[in-house]
């Protein structure tokens, strides 16, 4: 059976989402996102329909590469870039707008060429205005880095902070991911972690104090991968056996492991994450802004979240040696 090349992509798209839902860890469930600056799109009708796109035929935007949509996405595209606003909130113009005049705000050739391959990929209308929406909206989080443990330099354009639950196997997989993206933009990056240990999962919270006692002594990135590479292997002789493999003063450790500091730090994380949204681990924010799996995947498209943000920030300004990375052991 033929299948159109549109609709093979968002069978592939629904098959991706399917999968990607299937690993997350705990939270609730997810709602669909409501974006003030973003009202709803009509879809484009049906081929040979009367009905035109929102401010005319479809144009190609400088700097916006749309030659691979065929007609219908690049109807729905330009349906998009014409109705939402840009995402620079002194610039009341739609996208498309926003892009043709060259205003000044940089985020608009990045944020009309997201919709173009989010639609490209598959994304239906309604989904790529809510990955525009979680990228460029106006939802921009509040996190206190304070005293969590780091890499990178402190005052890197690019902060990413992800909440995890150490025996949570989809934390587990984002490891390589958020590792790789760090090394490869150092020094512009900052990795900052917190934890979230769920109620389903048995062993996380001792793991997240095991965690935390480390780092009280500078140890914790060591430990936090000894912790990933053994999810299976997370009761109390365990923790003890990775806290003397990464040289940790074994009396301290115990008695940071069990004391009222770590499990006030456990729930300080928690009580964070949940104000910000959090509805299942990996729970990532760049710049305040939620990686959201539901939307964006890791692989590939973290890597260009990073790069598009460093180009909208102006390229690679972070000062290296801008503040000691904490933890970097």
């Amino acid at each position: 059976m033929f299948i159109p090349r549109s609709g093979a992509r968002r069978l592939a798209l629904a098959a991706l989402l399917a999968l990607a839902a299937l690993p997350g860890c705990g939270g609730a469930e997810r709602q669909e996102p409501q974006f003030a600056d973003s009202p709803e799109v009509p879809l484009p009708g049906p081929p040979g329909s009367s009905s035109d796109a929102p401010g005319g035929a479809p144009e190609q935007l400088p700097g916006v590469d749309t030659t691979e949509l065929v007609r219908r996405e690049r109807d729905t595209w330009w349906q998009l870039v014409s109705q939402l606003y840009a995402p620079c909130p002194d610039q009341a113009v739609s996208l498309a707008q926003c892009v043709r005049e060259s205003r000044a705000c940089a985020a608009c050739a990045p944020a009309a060429q997201l919709l173009a391959d989010k639609i490209r990929g598959g994304a239906s209308g309604a989904e790529a205005q809510a990955a525009y929406g979680v990228r460029f909206g106006p939802n921009v989080k509040q996190i206190d880095l304070a005293d969590s443990p780091s890499r990178g330099p402190e005052r890197a354009s690019i902060q990413i902070v992800v909440w995890s639950d150490f025996e949570c196997p989809s934390c587990g997989r984002a490891v390589p991911h958020l590792d790789e993206v760090v090394e490869r933009h150092a020094p512009y990056v900052r990795l900052i972690h917190k934890v979230y240990p769920l109620r389903s999962h048995p062993h996380a919270d001792a793991a997240a104090r095991a965690a935390i006692a480390a780092h009280r002594q500078g140890r914790y990135w060591p430990m936090e991968r000894l912790l990933f590479e053994n999810q299976q292997r997370l009761e109390e002789k365990d923790l003890l056996g990775y806290a003397q493999k990464v040289g940790l003063d074994m009396a301290r450790f115990r008695a940071d492991m069990a004391g009222e500091p770590a499990a006030r730090v456990v729930a300080r994380d928690k009580a964070e994450a949940d104000r910000a949204g959090l509805s299942g681990t990996p729970f990532i924010v760049i710049n305040g802004r939620e990686f959201d799996l539901a939307l964006f995947s890791l692989q590939g498209e973290l890597d260009r979240w990073i790069e598009t943000e460093l180009a909208i920030l102006g390229g690679r300004e972070a000062a290296p040696g801008g503040g000691a990375p904490r933890d970097a052991k």
